[in-house]
């Protein structure tokens, strides 16, 4: 299990101030990484300080409150506390996104060809924090990834760890989220497009991954789901979910 590093131990700076204005069960939680170049450090003893960097770029150069992330995860197995659980982020580049998602930073980056390792520990160390945010922070089962809610490949290498469901603490396929897609009122949720993302890489679609479910992503549906031989209703529920992700 991973090791919980609180905001004391590692030295963070006091917030300027922190925002409650969250509605986790709205969302989940978003997986994230630092940057497009390879960041993860080879010894644990300058994670700490590359935390309170981050810390200080976020707050100092970007006039934020705080860090960005709820937590952040380091490829030695270690969770530090961010924002922390009930605290509004600043991390995933849209108010709704920072409204209702928390967020998991790991400690890595790098291209999808050239890309930090990606160790088991680093992995138990972002499904302790998604476990700690739906425990402890009411966080709905939803986990995606970054480019589901903005234009940006983060977390490249990461996004495909995320769409497996391997991040997620329970094991298995990727968790439903509770939210049934459908197209009239059509459905804007951030796992719209990890959905559509799943449909595209696993069952040979061509959807525009924007997280809105409109006629394309119901007419998929519909055709994927007579391949299948499930109800045909165009409609995502739980059932066409795992199937879509088995």
């Amino acid at each position: 299990m991973a090791t919980f590093v609180t905001r004391a131990q590692w030295g963070a700076r006091a917030p300027q101030s922190t925002s409650g204005n969250i509605t986790p069960a709205e969302g989940g939680v978003v997986v994230h990484h630092v940057d497009a170049v390879k960041v993860a450090r080879a010894d644990h003893a300058d994670c700490a300080a590359q935390v309170r960097g981050i810390q200080n770029y976020h707050m100092d150069s970007n006039g934020w409150s705080d860090i960005a992330y709820s937590h952040l995860a380091c490829v030695h197995g270690y969770l530090f506390q961010g924002r922390g659980e009930y605290v509004r982020t600043a991390a995933q580049g849209t108010t709704q996104g920072n409204d209702d998602w928390y967020a998991v930073c790991a400690l890595t980056g790098g291209t999808s060809g050239s890309y930090d390792v990606i160790t088991s520990q680093l992995i138990d160390a972002i499904r302790y924090g998604i476990n700690r945010l739906r425990s402890s922070g009411g966080a709905a089962q939803a986990i995606t990834g970054h480019r589901d809610h903005h234009a940006t490949e983060c977390p490249a290498a990461l996004y495909t760890r995320v769409v497996s469901g391997e991040v997620n603490p329970g094991g298995g396929p990727l968790p439903y989220p509770g939210v049934t897609f459908r197209q009239s009122p059509a459905t804007v949720h951030a796992s719209v497009a990890t959905w559509q993302q799943r449909m595209n890489t696993a069952h040979g679609f061509a959807l525009t991954v924007d997280g809105q479910y409109g006629p394309g992503s119901d007419a998929a549906c519909r055709t994927f789901q007579s391949r299948k031989g499930l109800t045909v209703d165009g409609l995502v529920g739980p059932t066409t979910w795992g199937t879509t992700f088995a």
